[in-house]
């Protein structure tokens, strides 16, 4: 069912008039920082390409903005991804905590923020490349269905000639360096890449050896540890930061995220080549078991949470009503946005319990379209932060989303809605 013009304008104007409420307003200096690409010459950033980060010097620029100063403060981040938030505040003296669902995220994260003695990166350096010796049945010790398709025999035999060498060290956090090595080279030397909610056969695949690539990463690491910048570790938590209140966190200076967008796209099916091989998951349900316990933000999770409606606003009620009259590409989708922002209304409690009088929440966030509607994501979270209690400082407009001329036929004036943006929710 089409969205008739009047409603369209309806909802146009509602979006525009929150705007106004919020302070909504457009600063280009946040306009490549939003997104993970820039970072990729950034010692120890470049390690790993994780298509969901944004720039560090993001972080620099909104503490700056909020003059976030003291290395007293505690910062936050629920969802610590590739750990950007958490390497920032550490490289700025700051204690930092980071919650992260997905076990591979968290490894990264954890080998990225620590610091490493040289005796540690000794242990890195000596470590010999194996013999190639062929593993016979290579492929039967993966229950992973597409394994054949991922990897040539050869380069998966010796792969896995590398987990096992590696196994050996007995330096803990050498072992976790050069562990990660392996794991970030994986696309590579894979015959698919990382392509919109999944994997794609590359369309030119080069033939890369495992271990040359690896070694080339052993380099690359090493070279950016000898003058990383050593400060306090931060703590990592392999758990949903719906589970915050299992744990002793109090104090919270700022809290700095960017929580999944809610746009359908599944992390674990994106990174499932590393979270295989790297033995974070082991069977299908086990991966099904990690994935359901995941933030609403796509379909692969447990919809049939229970929820009450405290998360519920007047926009938000009249996007569900809308959406659930339209013919959409899964009738689910409007359970998902309501669990969606339930879970993050629930997420949002918590971090105002925890944060400081004066202390912040900054929110990364991007809006998505479904039924040829705009989703006014940062709108709706600035609304459920205030159900939170806390106060909504200003909704940054980093940037707007590339388009088809499809699109722009299908939304209008809504296409204004389709960008990513910070939002700042004070205490």
């Amino acid at each position: 069912m089409e969205i008739l013009k009047d409603e369209k304008e309806s909802f146009y104007s509602a979006y525009k008039d929150l705007d106004k409420q919020f302070n909504t307003h457009r600063d280009s200096s946040y306009q490549y920082l939003v997104h993970f690409s820039r970072r990729m010459s950034e010692p120890i950033h470049r390690w790993f390409y994780y298509q969901e980060g944004y720039y560090p010097q993001l972080v620099l620029n909104i503490f700056g903005h909020l003059n976030i100063q003291s290395r007293e403060t505690l910062v936050l981040d629920p969802f610590t991804g590739s750990g950007t938030t958490l390497l920032a505040a550490k490289q700025l003296g700051m204690k930092s905590t980071g919650f992260e669902i997905n076990p591979f995220s968290a490894f990264m994260s954890e080998v990225k923020t620590r610091n490493y003695t040289q005796e540690d990166l000794k242990a890195v350096k000596e470590f010999k490349l194996p013999s190639y010796i062929p593993i016979p049945d290579i492929y039967k010790q993966y229950e992973l269905k597409i394994i054949r398709n991922l990897f040539d025999e050869v380069k998966l035999q010796k792969i896995e000639l590398l987990k096992k060498e590696i196994a050996k060290i007995d330096n803990a956090r050498a072992k976790d360096l050069l562990f990660f090595a392996l794991l970030s080279i994986l696309e590579r030397v894979s015959n698919y890449r990382k392509g919109g909610n999944g994997l794609k056969k590359k369309r030119v695949n080069k033939d890369l050896d495992p271990f040359e690539e690896f070694e080339r990463k052993v380099h690359e690491i090493n070279e950016d540890l000898e003058v990383a910048v050593t400060g306090p570790e931060p703590t990592v938590v392999n758990d949903s930061c719906l589970n915050i209140s299992n744990y002793s966190i109090q104090n919270v200076g700022v809290s700095l995220f960017s929580p999944p967008y809610a746009n359908c796209f599944d992390p674990f099916e994106v990174y499932k080549m590393e979270l295989w091989l790297g033995n974070f998951v082991a069977s299908y349900s086990d991966l099904r078991r990690k994935r359901r316990m995941a933030l609403a933000s796509n379909l692969n999770v447990n919809l049939s949470r229970i929820i009450d409606h405290s998360h519920r606003t007047d926009l938000l009620n009249r996007i569900t009503d809308y959406l659930y009259h339209q013919r959409l590409w899964d009738v689910r989708i409007p359970r998902m946005l309501d669990v969606y922002f339930h879970e993050m209304h629930t997420l949002l409690k918590s971090l105002y319990e925890r944060t400081t009088n004066g202390g912040f929440c900054v929110i990364v966030i991007g809006n998505s379209a479904y039924g040829n509607l705009a989703i006014p994501t940062d709108i709706i979270l600035s609304q459920i932060g205030e159900k939170a209690n806390f106060k909504v400082k200003e909704i940054i407009i980093a940037r707007n989303n590339e388009t088809s001329s499809q699109q722009h036929k299908k939304l209008g004036n809504l296409l204004e809605y389709l960008r990513e943006s910070v939002v700042v929710l004070a205490k």
